[in-house]
């Protein structure tokens, strides 16, 4: 982190490219909040918006975001060997629409709360999550949502998922009826 103030200036010396990193940032933060750059802190959360140089790095991040969104289901697997040692996460990132950010955003949560789960908004730049199954604290452990984010992200399944998904879960997922 000692490097980051220099970081930080090349970054405001380069608006145009800081806005696509802060894009690429917010989008991976959509599919798992804890995708931050800097560890803590979210790279969009280093720029002061009152600070001239700062702001045009987020208003080429706001350009950036002037794309069409997509709403995606994302479920994770969280396996253990037979010996109970941890094994690589299993993943599964699948689009369901595609449209405006505020429309999808506004889909989610009508959806959410006919269901009765909880959704986040972020009313200043437009994602929107519902997690459907939370993430736990032990092993193995399953987790589940829908989001909102620019649609720059494929569908992408690890080998052998859904198999897992099933073993883990025994059908018993909550759905909602957005895929």
């Amino acid at each position: 982190m000692g490097a980051l103030p220099a970081h930080m200036e090349r970054m405001r010396a380069h608006p145009d490219i800081t806005g696509e990193v802060l894009r690429l940032e917010y989008t991976a933060m959509s599919l798992n909040p804890n995708a931050k750059l800097y560890g803590r802190k979210t790279l969009l959360e280093m720029f002061d918006p009152t600070q001239p140089r700062d702001r045009a790095c987020l208003e080429a991040f706001e350009r950036e975001l002037d794309m069409p969104w997509a709403l995606y289901h994302v479920r994770r697997l969280f396996l253990v060997t037979e010996d109970s040692r941890r094994q690589p996460v299993k993943r599964s990132t699948e689009r369901v629409d595609l449209g405006r950010p505020h429309q999808l955003a506004q889909r989610l949560i009508t959806v959410s709360e006919r269901h009765g789960v909880d959704a986040e908004h972020d009313p200043v730049y437009g994602r929107a999550r519902a997690w459907v199954r939370p993430r736990t604290k032990g092993w193995p452990m399953a987790e589940e949502l829908f989001t909102t984010a620019p649609a720059r992200v494929i569908d992408k399944q690890d080998q052998n998922f859904e198999q897992h998904w099933n073993d883990l879960i025994s059908g018993s997922a909550a759905q909602l009826p957005l895929a």
